[in-house]
């Protein structure tokens, strides 16, 4: 069997059914270059880990995603297509990883700007597209959520069948792929309906969601103490220094916007940069499944445009954490406050 280019290793059973995996959904694959492009060897652990290693479950639930894939053409939508709904930085990716080394996309539901739910849903699979390639680009398989609560209210929140719809797409077609999503400021009108739907969240799912305030000014003290050391330690030696209930024990404060409690003056999201960087994104993508129709492999990434930071004076430098690579997600955890969940829910 051919060797498998994965993330971190996996036991010898694990690995034997991931090439059962391909072999079962190879038919299907072979027929659409986009669908060669998007299953990547850890593609299938994905799939596996989302049904508990169960071969016949997972083969299912891919192969649903493949038609599904093949239906919707999330590869093909377009920036021109979805520039409308980013313009006003609602969702957007940071220029910085999170203490992990997962992309972050920020979410502001209060920057809501468009009534079109056909439209934003559009919006959602473009930017999980993209967010899902820059998190396989960096070997982490997952994103991070920071979801900025403040402003937050019935008028920007999503409809009841925009939100049923959103989590479909991000339970079956999405498994695997959120590392931790925080919720920053969230008011009572958030806070209260998730303590009655948790309980019917998947467990797994339930366990990747932190809430956070702003930083005390005594833990702020604190935390500019130790900024120094910061640089050199491990991700979960940060963490666990970090004051409980803070955006700290998920990032460096240095990339959390000052608004935020944190220490980076500006705005990390610049419309025009990021346009540039989402239709560079755009093309990569185009000439990869051009590459799979005519048989040839996967072209070289090609250079990247100039850094994502936003109006901040460390703007110049943001792009360097991740490359300059960018991916924006229309969702936010919002979605959860009113949606009638399923018992058994599966993990995303």
């Amino acid at each position: 069997m051919a060797a498998l280019d994965l993330f971190e290793p996996l036991e010898a059973h694990e690995i034997a059914l991931v090439h059962e995996l391909k072999a079962a959904v190879a038919p299907t694959v072979a027929k659409h270059p986009e669908l060669r492009v998007f299953c990547n060897d850890w593609c299938y652990v994905r799939y596996l880990r989302a049904r508990q290693w169960s071969l016949p479950k997972a083969a299912r639930m891919l192969s649903a995603t493949l038609q599904w894939r093949v239906e919707a053409a999330p590869h093909a939508i377009g920036w021109e297509s979805v520039q409308a709904e980013a313009a006003s930085g609602k969702n957007f990716v940071s220029p910085f990883p999170d203490l992990e080394g997962r992309p972050v996309v920020t979410m502001r539901p209060r920057n809501q700007n468009t009534g079109d739910e056909r439209a934003q849903v559009q919006f959602l699979i473009y930017c999980l597209e993209h967010a899902s390639r820059l998190a396989d680009a960096q070997r982490v398989g997952k994103m991070t959520w920071l979801i900025d609560f403040v402003g937050y209210s019935m008028r920007n929140a999503p409809s009841v069948r925009t939100s049923i719809e959103v989590l479909h797409i991000l339970q079956n077609h999405y498994p695997e792929r959120l590392g931790c999503a925080v919720c920053y400021s969230a008011p009572s009108l958030f806070s209260l309906t998730w303590k009655a739907v948790s309980p019917f969240i998947d467990p797994v799912t339930k366990k990747k969601v932190d809430f956070a305030e702003k930083t005390a000014p005594g833990a702020a003290a604190a935390a500019a103490a130790a900024a120094a050391a910061e640089a050199g330690r491990s991700a979960a030696a940060a963490a666990a220094a970090a004051p409980p209930g803070t955006l700290a024990a998920h990032f460096r404060m240095e990339h959390v916007e000052s608004c935020m409690g944190g220490r980076y003056e500006g705005q990390l999201f610049d419309l025009q940069r990021y346009r540039a960087r989402m239709m560079a994104e755009d093309a990569e993508v185009a000439r990869a499944v051009a590459a799979a129709a005519a048989g040839l492999p996967a072209p070289e990434p090609s250079a990247s445009p100039e850094p994502l930071g936003g109006g901040g004076k460390d703007g110049a430098a943001a792009g360097g954490a991740l490359g300059a690579a960018s991916v924006s997600i229309s969702s936010s955890m919002s979605e959860m406050s009113q949606i009638s969940f399923p018992a058994r829910a599966p993990s995303v």
